[in-house]
């Protein structure tokens, strides 16, 4: 019984410890987190789950870019998670807890038990969204003619959540404001939309994880982006 035992825990010991590779990410995206806390919720805005026979994070990710999405995750060996955003503040797991070889290539983890490794692309990747500057923007002269605007359920990382929204319609143009409200149009603001001091876009958003926070507008102050393919 004592042989046994000494074997059980020297397996499991052997199993936490276990080492994976690190793998290559596509497309420029970038790891949000190595090793996050998932729910049955979903941690993911707009979260889409499908099981994939062979699953890594570079397959996942480039699955999730061709749909549009803007964010991807890998849990449980074989899930690939695609989303719109954040829906709240990752929460680290330890990394020893995403201990689930890839469905697609043993040497390489994807997760493990309500546990996801996070990738997202940067919201300035090089040619793609350029920022123009800080904007005026009323009800009764609004910026953009004829924007369509978009809510999110956080405003984590909001600037590349609204970046995304208008990139996967098909916008040119894109923008923040008062931390809340993303807009998206076809087309520059129009004439009467005055640039002014970027003192102006002071409202702040949440990045993940520990990363501080980012200008997203103002008060009647639109920071806009546009598209330079």
């Amino acid at each position: 019984m004592a042989f046994r035992a000494t074997s059980l825990l020297l397996l499991v010991v052997a199993h936490g410890v276990r080492s994976f590779r690190p793998e290559t990410i596509p497309l420029n995206w970038t790891m949000l987190s190595a090793c996050a806390v998932d729910n049955p919720a979903r941690i993911l805005a707009g979260d889409v789950t499908t099981q994939v026979a062979n699953n890594t994070p570079a397959l996942c990710v480039t699955s999730c870019a061709a749909q549009g999405f803007g964010y991807a995750g890998v849990e449980f060996a074989n899930e690939c998670h695609c989303g719109t955003g954040l829906l709240d503040a990752l929460q680290s797991a330890p990394a020893t807890d995403c201990n689930m070889a890839c469905a697609g290539d043993s040497t390489v983890a994807c997760g493990g038990p309500w546990r996801i490794q996070v990738y997202s692309f940067p919201a300035l990747r090089p040619g793609s969204w350029v920022y123009q500057g800080c904007v005026t923007d009323a009800p009764a002269t609004p910026a953009f003619s004829g924007a369509t605007t978009h809510t999110f359920a956080s405003n984590l990382d909001f600037v590349n959540q609204c970046l995304q929204a208008c990139a996967h319609s098909g916008f040119a143009f894109a923008g923040v404001e008062d931390a809340s409200v993303c807009q998206c149009s076809s087309s520059a603001p129009v004439a009467a939309a005055q640039t002014v001091n970027e003192a102006q876009c002071n409202s702040l958003c949440p990045l993940p994880g520990n990363a501080g926070f980012e200008f997203c507008g103002g008060v009647n102050r639109l920071g806009v982006y546009k598209f330079a393919a």
